[in-house]
């Protein structure tokens, strides 16, 4: 805006020094106006958007045109000299701005302030999770003022990363304005890959998953899309390397499941205390954990958590100032070997690639029936959401009738279980939930969560003398009990969040439901506000969704334990990784159908 109004002014001048000849010649008080235009621009930019000390010679030339109305009629000359000195100003005050380090300088300090003051006014969950305002805003002003001196993109968006972290809360989430800017922030802030992933077992072992090179594993040379479009800046990341030197783990004998006994010489959890920002938010103290040797595979020999090296553009093939680990694991003897592993590139696209294998649904649409076997059916619900004009309201009744229909077929047919696939749920109508529920829960009314009291005075929410808030309005629905002799089973993964949690707290304790999964799910489910600020959009949880007893549902506490109903972890064993990793199976899936 600030460059349009600049060149907006020096068109003006020019104009105006055409019009002091053409106006002797038709002579009209109009062209008064004209020479009035320039100040009126300036005023009203000043008024829309405030002063800016940077602009102080725009809005001088600006002013000189009025000088004109006081020059005697005919001396054209004088007029287009005034014009054009203003002309003048305006272009060496535009090179000015396009060189001055501050006026291009981006108010990541700013945004800063802005989102920490809305969150400690409006989050909902302050008293619940324990959150010290004062502590955290000792700790990250510091941080944030380091990033607006440095300008630094990639470490605000680190910076960021840590604050949200703070909350356990999968509904405060920090993403960039600019696309290209945001995902070139994420490869930057995880480290390199050194051609694997990490994981723990259900027997305590830490293994390797998504190994390079292995079948149905991440290629740093694969040219398949991801969701998040890493793929578009990743080669930016990656060194020049042989095919030997790239597949160094698997001529190594590391594969899909293999045993690592040490990473850089330390053990695997000891890297933990460095891990102080996470890509997803993990509420649940177990789901954090079954995550974070994950982001430990993106750390460096000699280097800290998120550092990421980008390849100097230099002709050759190995890159020799390029960061390695040194991994130590156990070869197929159960002898401990150890392999210097280069750097591939950024480790973010292969995070993901292995967040997906882990975290992803069936692959079918919304409301899609898929046949495990003759007795098992699995529903896809990928999100709370049936059609555009039901979303905004609270009545889902076609959906529900079709939804009946389908699964009174099934009964008739002698399904016995019903899978569904509530895995990376990101969210949606609560309503949606219910009108889901009724079709399952036992006959009779059921409450599924109360709206808190809100004070329209503070546009704040009321609490009691007990400290809790005030109930307001219920939610709920009338059951049917359609699948009373049958198994239903809730299959969910840490990123099964929002009213994703909320299908899990209202059907998790129906008599006949089982919830199961590699994890449990994410636990954030209080309604979210979203704050526009210049750099970013900072979301949080600022609406309250209540028990009967007035506690927040869902939302894990300070102690980050689950509250929700979660029957079996499926073990993530050798079986599993060898499924997913090398087979490209649905494990999970599988699973189920066997035991049920």
């Amino acid at each position: 805006m600030d460059k349009v109004f600049v060149l907006l002014e020096f068109a003006l001048m020019i104009l105006l020094v055409w019009i002091a000849e053409y106006a002797v010649k038709k002579p009209s008080n109009k062209w008064r106006l004209f020479y009035s235009a320039p100040i009126f621009v300036a005023l009203a930019l000043a008024i829309a958007e405030g002063f800016d000390i940077y602009l102080s010679g725009i809005y001088v030339a600006s002013a000189l045109p009025l000088l004109c109305l006081f020059v005697e009629e005919g001396k054209v000359r004088k007029k287009q000299r005034i014009a054009a000195f203003g002309a003048l100003i305006i272009a060496a005050e535009f090179a000015l701005i396009l060189t001055a380090p501050g006026y291009n300088r981006i108010a990541f300090l700013d945004d800063f302030e802005q989102g920490f003051a809305t969150m400690r006014e409006h989050y909902v969950l302050t008293e619940e999770k324990g959150i010290d305002w004062d502590g955290l805003y000792e700790k990250y002003r510091p941080m944030f003022e380091a990033v607006e001196e440095s300008q630094d993109a990639v470490e605000n968006y680190k910076a960021w990363q840590r604050f949200t972290t703070e909350f356990f809360d999968g509904h405060v989430q920090y993403l960039m304005n600019s696309e290209a800017k945001g995902l070139d922030a994420i490869c930057s802030s995880y480290g390199n890959d050194y051609g694997l992933s990490l994981a723990r077992t259900a027997a305590g072992e830490f293994v390797a998953i998504n190994v390079e090179g292995c079948e149905n594993s991440y290629s740093v040379n694969g040219t398949e899309e991801d969701e998040l479009g890493l793929y578009a800046v990743k080669k930016k990341y990656m060194p020049r390397l042989t095919e030997t030197e790239r597949l160094t783990l698997k001529n190594a004998g590391i594969k899909n499941g293999t045993v690592i006994t040490k990473w850089n010489g330390k053990s695997i959890d000891s890297y933990y205390d460095r891990v102080d920002y996470y890509f997803n938010q993990n509420p649940v103290r177990e789901n954090e954990e079954f995550y974070l040797p994950m982001y430990v595979a993106g750390i460096g020999r000699d280097m800290g958590y998120g550092e990421t090296y980008v390849p100097k553009k230099k002709q050759g093939a190995f890159d020799k100032e390029a960061p390695v680990a040194t991994i130590s694991f156990l070869d197929e003897n159960g002898t401990e070997q150890t392999v210097n592993a280069p750097n591939l590139g950024s480790y973010a696209p292969r995070m993901f690639d292995t967040f997906g294998k882990l975290e992803d649904g069936i692959k079918l649409t919304n409301l899609n029936w898929q046949e495990i076997d003759e007795e098992t059916y699995c529903i896809r619900i990928s999100e709370m959401s049936y059609d555009q004009e039901t979303y905004g309201g609270t009545v889902y009744r076609e959906m529900t009738d079709q939804l009946r229909q389908e699964v009174l077929a099934l009964k008739a047919a002698g399904v016995k279980n019903i899978i569904f696939d509530l895995r990376s749920n990101s969210g949606g109508s609560p309503y949606f939930v219910n009108a889901i529920a009724q079709l399952f829960a036992p006959k009779g009314e059921h409450t599924a969560f109360y709206s808190a009291v809100i004070n329209e005075k503070t546009a704040s929410f009321d609490r009691g003398e007990d400290g809790r808030y005030k109930l307001g309005v219920p939610s709920g629905y009338v059951g049917e009990d359609l699948w009373h002799d049958g198994q239903i089973i809730l299959l969910v993964s840490s990123m099964t969040v929002s009213a994703g949690d909320d299908m899990v707290y209202v059907m998790g304790e129906f008599p006949n439901v089982k919830v199961m999964g590699f994890t449990e799910s994410n636990h954030s489910c209080q309604a979210v506000s979203a704050l526009e600020l210049t750099v970013g959009r900072l979301a949080f949880s600022a609406v309250p969704n209540l028990q009967p007893d007035g506690e927040v549902a869902i939302d894990t506490l300070a102690d980050h334990k689950s509250r929700m109903p979660f029957d079996e972890y499926v073990p993530f064993d050798q079986a599993a990784i060898r499924s997913v990793f090398e087979e490209g199976e649905d494990y999970l899936l599988q699973y189920i159908a066997e035991k049920f």
